[in-house]
């Protein structure tokens, strides 16, 4: 049987006999929980339903204890107020899968959290809602969930090749998810399907069309298409926690709009290791983009793609916008550097690859990845690192 379930962390050490004995018996009188999938056999029944990502939905507020519309919040933290005893309606579900589904056909990526009647839901927590939603709607029930505490998977990774999901197989994902999530706190890194191993962030997107389809068609679909690399994975495995920041999209970065991301999955195709990404993106910049002059930012990387000249702010943008495309975190910095006609005020771009930060400066041919040449790096002040340049 292939494992479904896959999370890391667990610490080594040595186990003494008595305290091994007494953990086989405590395990031996409980019910073991099945963390395994056979393989699905299930043959396609006439009048299949797909699912239609690109839908637009209108929801309407379902909130019973409030006028408040639901929202769904792309950025930003949530709130912090006790989820104990907070239950919502399957219905309230449905509609911030529709939500979910929306802004991820949008976007590219997961919102950082979804409001359900006025309570700030992180994406681990719903994936605990939408599981037990998909469970409680396919038994009859109408229950309504309890909202949990749950933690990010430690180490999400999507290895899967397009195709369609089951019904039969996605409800027995769906039963395990939440076994897991019930168990240890915390979503799992991935699910083996039959299609390989898909990230919980990809499932969280692949539930919320289905109940987005349950909204619409009052039905469960006989199968869900799931296609890779739709969900922008936010923890990425070569990245630290502590880094994550650098990878979310700007107003003047825009990483998640679709064109920058289009030419950062080009610039990047057959490279394999963030270093080799990070040059490929540097060397397209700076041999694409001419270097004007002018204060401030004037394009962001959305307009410098479209003017193909920029200042050196707005070559910071498309840099920084390619690299967190590309899952590479990216940084701005700002100082008073010394170049051969005299000193000025600039700003360049660096990018954290291999446990360092690099130099990534466009506005000249004589710059390579991580080497300035065009001004003095022993003499500059540095006046400022930012993650999101004001």
């Amino acid at each position: 049987m292939n494992s479904i379930l896959e999370f890391i962390g667990h610490g080594g050490g040595k186990i003494n006999s008595r305290l091994l004995y007494t953990i086989l018996i405590i395990f031996s009188l409980s019910l073991a929980l099945p963390l395994c999938l056979n393989t699905v056999s299930a043959t396609t029944t006439t009048g299949n339903q797909t699912i239609h990502t690109n839908t637009t939905i209108k929801i309407n507020n379902t909130n019973t204890s409030s006028n408040t519309p639901n929202k769904t919040l792309a950025s930003g933290s949530p709130s912090t107020s006790s989820v104990s005893k907070t239950t919502f309606t399957l219905n309230q579900i449905n509609n911030a899968s529709a939500r979910i589904n929306s802004f991820v056909n949008t976007n590219h990526r997961l919102p950082n959290y979804v409001t359900i009647s006025n309570q700030d839901v992180t994406m681990p927590q719903f994936l605990q809602l939408v599981t037990q939603d998909l469970i409680n709607t396919n038994s009859g029930s109408k229950t309504s969930v309890t909202l949990g505490s749950v933690n990010n998977g430690t180490n999400p990774s999507d290895n899967f090749q397009s195709g369609d999901i089951l019904k039969s197989e996605y409800i027995s994902i769906a039963n395990k998810v939440l076994a897991f999530i019930n168990s240890y706190g915390r979503a799992p890194n991935f699910a083996t399907t039959s299609l390989g191993s898909i990230s919980y962030e990809s499932l969280i997107y692949d539930y919320s069309k289905i109940m987005n389809f349950y909204l619409t068609n009052k039905k469960l679909p006989n199968y869900v298409s799931v296609t890779p690399g739709v969900v922008k994975l936010t923890s990425p495995s070569n990245v630290p926690a502590a880094l994550l920041p650098y990878l979310q999209p700007g107003t003047y970065a825009q990483s998640t709009n679709p064109t920058i991301d289009a030419l950062s999955a080009s610039i990047t195709k057959g490279l394999t290791t963030p270093y080799a990404k990070a040059v490929a993106i540097f060397d397209w910049v700076r041999d694409n983009i001419t270097y004007s002059f002018y204060y401030g930012t004037k394009y962001g990387a959305v307009g410098t793609l479209s003017s193909m000249t920029a200042n050196c702010v707005d070559h910071s943008d498309l840099v920084v916008a390619l690299a967190r495309a590309a899952g590479i975190p990216a940084r701005y910095q700002e100082g008073y550097c010394d170049f051969s006609d005299g000193w000025y005020d600039h700003v360049w771009a660096q990018l954290y690859v291999n446990g360092e930060w690099y130099y990534a400066d466009t506005i000249s041919t004589l710059n390579t990845f991580g080497v300035i040449n065009n001004w003095n790096l022993k003499t500059y002040t540095l006046e400022g690192t930012f993650i999101q340049f004001p």
